[in-house]
């Protein structure tokens, strides 16, 4: 199984406790942990409000009443920069034992951590913090080298470090990484699963799946910008220079030089620099690559690519407002579900797989596309006529107009391509958007309710959700509707009935999934 603890479980741990007071007892206040922890707590609140039957803004106001009160009690100060490199040293040091067991080399590796942590970012200078990061980073990957271990484990330990260093030292507060927050939520969901009866042989794959798909959906990064690409290059010609046996300061001067080198020829030339978006899009499209090159089904992984553009226009582009998930991503979301309640119920992982293939495949054809003829022309040819009438019989055009969309919009439910079922993802993320607008709606600072939301967002995945998400009503729903589609199918019946006439039971079945 892969490892589900890479690098700082310590802070990680702090994103899903209930409490503050721990807080002050390491002495290393964690200002943006702690109020991620308040949100956690806050989910809990509205839960279990909601299973004592109170309604829902009732429990909303509750669980906002209990995180304003315990974010009161969080850290207002980010720690001393020597705290924050004894941390860095710590994660550094449980890293290299993980990845050199029985072996005596992580002492001076962590002595050479804690030297150039101090000296790079705790004593001053004009270099920035990234620039002092990746000083450090070089230093542990010369350290690695020195101790005689391979060039593929030494650029790992210096790229973590790296990661933590900016984590830590370069925000605010110090943050968890994408990578942090992957491997506690499924730490979470797999104590959760075992919580629940099944084995670990079991609950371990299932868990590791969830690292994977967190990791490949939420952790890919925008492609890089010129000036970035220029440094990825420096640090590869850094750490080949090493490996080859240059000293540190040599190989550091000669990538400085290349990367200054770098930057005035291909970096200074007037051409506009992509944006933020499209080099999300772009990191997506290899994402996609990837993932076909794997052995998936290309359909699939195109679907999920749309979500890794997403997710990391999200996470990196602050001035760029996130699209809505795609049908097809959402199908994605669904299919995924099933495949780990396969694998949980003792399924064969290639039977579940084929299952979970035909679920998106069928998720795609009842929702992600019109049957002929196009159901909307339909539609709002009838509201046009709906709307003319109203003006004829003496309505305003400003009442005949809203008249004409309401009435656009209940055909299209009542008779078009529905939209696919909902997951227990989407509901921890719609509740986690909930929650984070009711508390700018109160006047909290953005970070405050950022924090709060990825709290309440990590405990729902986690504790909800799982390892195996439960079967929303939306999902059981379409259950029945891929049977009757199949069964007209398998009578003989065209495509195109089969497919409305399944939309059609999946839409009167949904009836019974809105709240009363």
């Amino acid at each position: 199984m892969r490892r589900l603890n890479v690098f700082a479980v310590s802070v990680l741990g702090l994103l899903m406790l209930t409490v503050v007071s721990s807080y002050a007892e390491d002495g290393v206040p964690d200002g943006n942990a702690c109020t991620r922890a308040c949100g956690a707590h806050a989910e809990q609140v509205f839960h279990a409000c909601r299973e004592q039957g109170g309604g829902n803004d009732a429990c909303t106001a509750a669980a906002h009443d209990d995180f304003q009160g315990c974010v009161a009690n969080c850290p207002t100060e980010p720690p001393a920069c020597s705290v924050r490199c004894d941390s860095l040293v710590g994660d550094v040091a449980e890293r290299c034992a993980e990845e050199f067991p029985e072996s005596d080399v992580c002492g001076p590796i962590g002595d050479a951590t804690k030297e150039s942590c101090l000296a790079a970012l705790c004593h001053g200078g004009e270099i920035s913090c990234q620039g002092a990061c990746n000083n450090v980073a070089r230093h542990i990957f010369t350290a690695c080298i020195d101790a005689d271990r391979g060039e593929d484990d030494c650029k790992a330990l210096a790229k973590d470090a790296l990661d933590h260093c900016l984590a830590a030292q370069c925000e605010p507060m110090p943050e968890p990484t994408c990578e942090d927050r992957c491997n506690a939520r499924a730490g979470a969901a797999h104590a959760n699963c075992l919580e629940k009866g099944l084995t670990a042989d079991q609950c371990d794959p299932l868990a590791a799946n969830v690292l994977d798909r967190c990791l490949a959906e939420e952790c890919t990064p925008p492609a890089p910008d010129c000036e970035e690409q220029c440094q990825a290059d420096a640090e590869a010609q850094f750490q080949s220079c090493v490996t080859a046996g240059g000293t540190e300061q040599d190989c550091s001067v000669s990538a400085q030089q290349a990367r200054a080198t770098c930057i005035q020829t291909n970096c200074n030339d007037g051409e506009p620099e992509p944006s933020c978006e499209d080099r999300c899009n772009h990191s997506a499209q290899e994402f996609k690559g990837h993932c076909i090159e794997e052995g998936g089904d290309e359909a699939q992984c195109a679907a999920q690519a749309d979500d890794v553009a997403r997710k990391c226009i999200t996470e990196h582009c602050s001035d760029t407002p996130p699209p809505p998930p795609t049908c097809e991503s959402i199908c994605e979301d669904h299919a995924h579900g099933n495949f780990q309640r396969c694998v949980a119920d003792g399924g064969n992982e290639d039977d579940c797989k084929a299952q979970a293939q035909a679920s998106f495949d069928e998720c795609v054809t009842l929702h992600c596309g019109d049957v002929p003829p196009p159901c909307s022309a339909q539609c709002e040819r009838r509201s046009q006529r709906l709307g003319a009438r109203c003006v004829k019989k003496g309505g305003t055009e400003e009442e005949c107009a809203a008249k004409a969309a309401d009435a656009l919009q209940s055909c299209i439910d009542d008779r078009c391509v529905p939209p696919p079922p909902d997951t227990c993802a989407a509901g921890c993320e719609q509740r986690a958007e909930e929650a984070k607008q009711t508390c700018l709606d109160a006047g909290t600072d953005p970070a405050t309710c950022d924090a709060q939301a990825q709290g309440g967002l990590e405990e729902c995945l986690s504790q909800e959700c799982g390892v195996a998400p439960p079967t929303t009503c939306a999902e059981g729903c379409e259950v029945l509707a891929r049977g009757r589609y199949n069964k007209t199918l398998d009578r003989g019946g065209k495509h195109g009935r089969a497919a409305k006439t399944a939309q059609g039971l999946f839409r009167r079945c949904m009836k019974q999934c809105e709240p009363s």
